[in-house]
């Protein structure tokens, strides 16, 4: 297990590319930040001069992916050990495999939708994009909810938002109601051709109103009008039924959340 240097962004992604909807956060980031930032790392594992493991550090989370159904996972947990993070996330057989070395997670798992269908939606009500200084408000919406939220804090994925709207690598999409945001959805991550979305979360008093079919629609519509393949991440069983009767599965993957939270 080595860095990546900047002359391993190429190869990365050709390797990413092959096995997409397993590494998508991973592909993006590399395509967007290049190997290294100021919040973002990147390892790779080789053997015989051939790519078997990436690994990406993004804030306080590690993203892990390798073409192998059966990787050697040895230097991974060597890697997690040296650097304590509240979330690692990757194909469901990964995960599975280092839930065995660390007890202090909680894991769960999903499946994820390649969403190739929406409805266009007429609406009085105002949806809007937000901008950088909606982030915190946001951020509060998203931690208050466990299930998408839990393992964030505000500070910290306020700082995320932020960055992806002034980067443009993200969008988030809101309702206003008596001037609060009551309800949000997002792109997570977006590059030429792709985007992530997820994140939708509405305010409890809300939740019977069809702001959630609004927001969704209303995103999906915006990606396919820049042409873009658009996946999304589903852990609840209602909506993998949901997606499952609507879009493309094409893969499965976990997710280990840390009991020990960042302050």
């Amino acid at each position: 297990m080595r860095k990546a240097e900047k002359e391993d962004r190429e190869r990365i992604l050709q390797y990413l590319r092959k096995g997409i909807a397993d590494c998508l956060y991973l592909y993006i980031d590399i395509m967007n930040y290049g190997i290294a930032t100021e919040y973002m790392q990147v390892w790779i594992e080789e053997a015989q001069d051939e790519i078997e493991i990436v690994i990406m550090k993004y804030y306080d989370s590690f993203q892990i992916y390798s073409h192998r159904k059966d990787p050697v996972l040895a230097s991974v947990v060597q890697l997690l050990q040296e650097y304590p993070v509240t979330m690692i996330s990757g194909r469901r057989d990964i995960i599975e495999q280092l839930g065995k070395y660390f007890d202090y997670f909680d894991i769960t798992y999903g499946v994820v939708f390649l969403m190739n269908r929406f409805r266009k939606i007429e609406t009085k009500i105002n949806i809007l994009t937000a901008s950088e200084k909606d982030a915190v408000e946001i951020a509060e919406l998203i931690c208050a909810d466990e299930e998408i939220g839990g393992h964030y804090t505000v500070n910290g994925l306020a700082e995320q938002l932020a960055k992806r709207i002034h980067t443009g690598t993200g969008r988030s999409y809101i309702i206003r109601d008596k001037g609060r945001i009551v309800a949000h959805s997002a792109t997570y991550a977006e590059t030429e051709g792709i985007a992530v979305v997820g994140g939708t979360v509405i305010l409890q008093e809300y939740r019977n109103t069809s702001y959630y079919m609004l927001l969704s629609n209303y995103m999906l519509q915006k990606q396919a009008e820049e042409n873009k393949k658009i996946y999304t991440f589903s852990i609840s069983e209602k909506m993998i039924r949901y997606h499952s009767a609507l879009h493309v599965r094409c893969g499965e993957y976990g997710k280990m959340v840390s009991r020990r939270r960042m302050i």
